[in-house]
């Protein structure tokens, strides 16, 4: 499976011509999941060229209006696009409140079944290897991050121990990697595991934004091989980041260290920084993997091996 992130917007609180406000779309194979929705989200979208028919999920994180905006708008969108399944939107308590409000007061009808999930937190989406878990973070309001979760892979067919068993090739190959014991013509039972290397686990990628440095999102992203992480202020404003429930480019780059991220990616950065470079440098300083995003940016999160 393919997955790819593509940054949308990486500002936070207002726009600038260079940053739009919050959005982050993931896309796995024909699926596209979007985490929050900030204003312009849908031009985003367009300008990433990633096909909005093909919204599985958005996920918002807290009710604050760059989180939201783009919403109503982008729902309008979908209308006009040919669909049958369903689209679902979770989020904190008063999603729903908020988007059947906005709804009403612009007066448009869904053309395609939409499914709202309020949550406080645990699992909120689960479709073949995919789930997606939700845990409150911390902010001025009750905020809530994600992590978009791939199921453990079978391990690696082992074709020389298969030969070293006389195990034909062809059907009975199949048949064990997909975990089914076989009968071999001399009549020895060869069990998948006698083939099989070690199981591979799946990816992980976090969304926390915005928020505090909290123990509670390090231990949520455990082991993610991407966080992307609030940074909204260096670190010479972190009083200022206390004060207004965020963190400093800094902090995140502590909360992936202790998380064990793979990568940091930092994101809600404020209007006032125009340049990348001094804020990478001092997260770097922290946590090495670390990469100020931008808009339209797109990663590739590649599979174990």
């Amino acid at each position: 499976m393919v997955i790819k992130l593509v940054i949308l917007g990486s500002g936070g609180t207002v726009p600038t011509l260079s940053r739009n406000l919050p959005a982050m779309a993931i896309q796995c194979d024909g699926l596209l999941f979007l985490f929050d929705c900030g204003e312009g989200t849908q031009l985003q979208l367009m300008r990433a060229r990633l096909s909005m028919g093909k919204l599985e999920c958005i996920c918002i994180s807290h009710l604050h209006g760059d989180h939201v905006t783009g919403l109503p708008g982008l729902l309008m969108t979908l209308g006009q696009i040919p669909r049958e399944r369903p689209l679902l939107i979770c989020g904190p308590p008063g999603i729903t409140e908020y988007t059947e409000g906005t709804r009403r007061l612009l007066g448009f009808q869904y053309q395609y079944p939409v499914e709202m999930l309020e949550t406080s937190g645990g699992v909120v989406y689960q479709e073949g290897p995919l789930r997606i878990e939700a845990a409150p973070a911390e902010h001025s309001c009750f905020t809530l991050a994600y992590a978009l979760i791939e199921a453990e892979r079978p391990g690696r067919f082992l074709i020389e121990e298969a030969e070293r068993l006389g195990i034909p090739a062809g059907p009975l190959y199949g048949r064990l990697q997909s975990g089914q014991a076989v009968t071999l013509p001399d009549g020895r039972t060869v069990q998948p595991s006698a083939v099989m290397g070690p199981p591979r686990r799946g990816r992980k990628i976090v969304y926390a934004t915005d928020t505090r440095p909290a123990e509670r999102v390090i231990q949520f992203a455990r082991g993610a091989d991407v966080l992307i992480h609030d940074g909204m202020f260096d670190d010479d404003l972190k009083d200022q980041a206390q004060m207004k429930w965020h963190s400093t480019v800094v902090q995140a780059a502590q909360v992936a260290r202790q998380a064990q991220a793979g990568r940091l990616l930092l994101t809600h950065l404020s209007s006032r920084y125009y340049a990348d470079a001094p804020l990478a440098e001092q997260a770097r300083q922290v946590f090495p993997a670390t990469t100020v995003a931008r808009d339209l940016m797109e990663i590739d999160v590649p599979m174990y091996k």
